[in-house]
C-alpha cells in the first residue's frame, strides 16, 4: 500500500508542478477543469446516482457553473470565496455532530449542492492564485502545506496515534497525526518564507496562515471521508493506486485552496 502510494505521488506531484509553471493560463484552467470534472464524477457515486446519462447531466452543470465561475472571477473573486469558506465552517459543524446532522445533508438533492460548494471554488481558487504576483510559487506553496501535512499526520499517527480524532467520520486519523501534521506545516512555512514576499508585518501572520490552511485541510479530509462513510464506500474511485480517486487526493485542496485565496485577497 505505501509503496503504491509513493509510487502514485512521483507521478502526481510533477504533474502538478509542471502544469502550475509551464501551462498558460487558459491551458492551466483548462487543466483545472478536468481534474474538477473528474471529481464530479467521483462525487456522484457518493450521491449514489447510478445511471451514466444521470451522471453526465450533473458533471454538465459543473461544468456550466464553472463557466458562469470564470465570467464571474474577476469580479466577484472575494465573494466566491468568502461563501466557500463559510461552506466549511458549515462542513466542521456536519463533521463534529456526525451522524446526528445526517438528516440535513444525506439527500441527493443536498449532497448535488455541497459537490457544487466543494467543487467549483476549487477550480476558481486555482485559477486566481496562479494569476498572482508568484502566483505559482503560491501554489506550490500550498501544495507544501497540504502534501506536508497529510504526511506528517500519516507518519506520527502511524508511529504514536492511539487517541482517535474522529473516530465515527475517520477511524484512521488521531491526535498526535495533528501534531506531526502542525510541527510539518510549520516547519515548510520557517523554510519558505524567505522565497515569498509577504510583508514584514506578516513575517509571524505566515506560521497563523499555516495553521488555518492546516485546519482546512483536515476538514476537507474529514468531509469526504463523512461523505463516504454515509453512503458505504472506502474509496471515491479507483484511478489512483494507494490513493483511491481523484476526490481522494484532492480532498483537503477542496477546502485549502478558496479559503487560502480569501486569507491572500484579505491580506493584500
Amino acid at each position: 500500500m505505501l509503496k503504491s502510494r509513493i509510487a502514485t505521488a512521483l507521478v502526481i506531484a510533477p504533474t502538478a508542478l509542471a502544469a502550475v509553471f509551464f501551462l498558460p493560463p487558459q491551458a492551466f484552467a483548462l487543466f483545472m477543469a478536468l481534474i474538477v470534472l473528474m471529481a464530479a464524477w467521483e462525487w456522484t457515486s457518493m450521491m449514489r446516482i447510478v445511471s451514466r446519462s444521470q451522471r453526465t447531466v450533473y458533471i454538465l452543470a459543473v461544468l456550466f457553473a464553472i463557466v458562469v465561475a470564470q465570467k464571474a472571477l474577476p469580479y466577484y473573486d472575494n465573494v466566491i470565496f468568502a461563501v466557500a469558506s463559510l461552506w466549511w465552517l458549515v462542513a466542521t459543524a456536519l463533521v463534529v455532530l456526525y451522524p446526528r446532522a445526517c438528516a440535513l445533508w444525506c439527500g441527493r438533492l443536498s449532497k448535488g449542492v455541497v459537490g457544487f460548494l466543494v467543487l467549483v471554488p476549487t477550480w476558481a481558487a486555482m485559477v486566481y492564485i496562479r494569476e498572482l504576483d508568484q502566483g505559482p510559487w503560491l501554489i506550490v506553496y500550498m501544495f507544501l502545506i497540504v502534501w506536508g501535512a497529510d504526511t506528517g499526520a500519516y507518519f506520527a499517527g502511524k508511529q504514536f496515534g492511539k487517541r482517535k480524532l474522529m473516530p465515527r467520520v475517520s477511524p484512521a486519523k488521531s491526535w498526535v497525526g495533528i501534531g506531526g501534521a502542525s510541527v510539518t506545516v510549520l516547519l515548510v512555512s520557517m523554510i519558505i518564507q524567505p522565497y515569498l514576499n509577504f510583508s514584514q508585518n506578516l513575517s509571524f501572520g505566515i506560521y497563523i496562515l499555516a495553521l488555518v490552511l492546516l485546519f482546512v485541510s483536515v476538514i476537507g479530509d474529514l468531509t469526504e471521508s463523512m461523505f463516504k462513510r454515509q453512503c458505504g464506500i472506502k474509496d471515491s474511485g479507483s484511478i489512483l493506486p494507494g490513493h483511491g480517486g481523484i476526490m481522494d487526493r484532492i480532498d483537503s485542496l477542496t477546502a485549502a485552496a478558496p479559503v487560502f485565496a480569501l486569507c491572500l485577497i484579505v491580506l493584500g
